[in-house]
């Protein structure tokens, strides 16, 4: 069921957003590598210098009030993506209709990507190399620590929403389907403003002969399995249930509630079935009455001073 064409206007404001917020085509947490090849050494270089342990920032602590971000240099507190992140809570769990959550998020700021890069191939060996990471440590007799580490980058503040919004749903939530799980932080890195519109998604999935397949993504387990077309589809049923009518919300709202007690309630496809007829066609249909946000201005970081 390829998506109907674009009107003009319309592609030429999707292309503009895409090139403003390009950053949001590595928002994955897990799926894009940023360190560069290693180079080998010539067998006639000098020795390299001996490189100092990898630790985990920690010379200051800025805590806000649901999370404390650790970090080595001084931050500009004004900086407006402080308030932007105070307030994704109230976002996440209002649209939602979640409870609010007690966990508090341990954010790791590192100041360069190769000392983020070297701290976790040294504590996380196993991991490829990701721009950000939130990661649930299991802790003995209680709740899990929820950290998330990230680097100083172009693309900081949609990494810190992404990740906290993984961090969020797991403070209040049994379990979340992987690929719901990046649904929902797909749409809600997004600032507040764009309505939970990602623009090169939108673009990509026009310029497609897009065939809808919740069934598919339901049966991945792995982040091995997903690929950028799976995120795109992801965050498409997402913004389909949240801004399409009452009906693919409520699906939505009643599955989350029973995540809250139940790890497992089965597939929500045949849930929106019975909200919608024709969920594939439902998800095209929107895809192709979405209204690009107009381009905006927007902070790149809070970053040192």
């Amino acid at each position: 069921m390829p998506l109907p064409p674009l009107r003009s206007g319309s592609r030429q404001a999707l292309a503009a957003l895409a090139a403003l917020f390009g950053a949001f085509a590595g928002c994955e947490t897990v799926r894009h590598d940023t360190a560069p090849s290693a180079q080998p050494r010539s067998a006639e270089a000098a020795p390299a210098p001996a490189i100092a342990p990898a630790t985990s920032p920690g010379k200051h602590a800025t805590r806000r009030d649901y999370y404390v971000l650790y970090h080595d240099f001084e931050l500009d507190k004004s900086d407006p993506l402080f308030a932007e992140l105070d307030a994704l809570p109230e976002q996440v769990f209002g649209e939602l209709k979640l409870p609010p959550s007690n966990a508090i998020v341990q954010v790791f700021l590192f100041d360069t990507q190769e000392r983020y890069e070297r701290y976790m191939r040294a504590k996380y060996r196993n991991l490829p190399n990701r721009r950000a990471y939130f990661i649930a440590e299991p802790r003995a007799g209680g709740a899990d620590e929820l950290k998330i580490f990230t680097w100083m980058g172009d693309h900081l503040a949609t990494d810190l929403r992404h990740e906290l919004t993984h961090a969020l749903l797991r403070g209040v939530l049994k379990e979340v389907p992987l690929w719901l799980d990046e649904g929902l932080a797909g749409y809600f890195e997004l600032p507040p403003a764009q309505d939970g519109v990602n623009p090169q998604h939108l673009d990509a999935l026009r310029r497609s002969a897009f065939q809808p397949d919740l069934a598919r993504l339901e049966k991945f387990t792995q982040v091995a399995q997903m690929e950028k077309p799976e995120y795109r589809e992801a965050w498409a049923w997402v913004h389909l249930m949240l801004r399409s009518g009452p009906n693919a919300k409520k699906v939505l709202h009643d599955y989350l509630q029973a995540l809250r007690t139940d790890p497992n309630p089965g597939p929500l496809l045949p849930r929106l079935r019975d909200a919608l007829g024709e969920p594939e066609q439902a998800l095209v249909d929107h895809l192709a009455s979405v209204e690009p946000p107009k381009p905006r201005g927007r902070s790149r970081a809070a970053g040192p001073k």
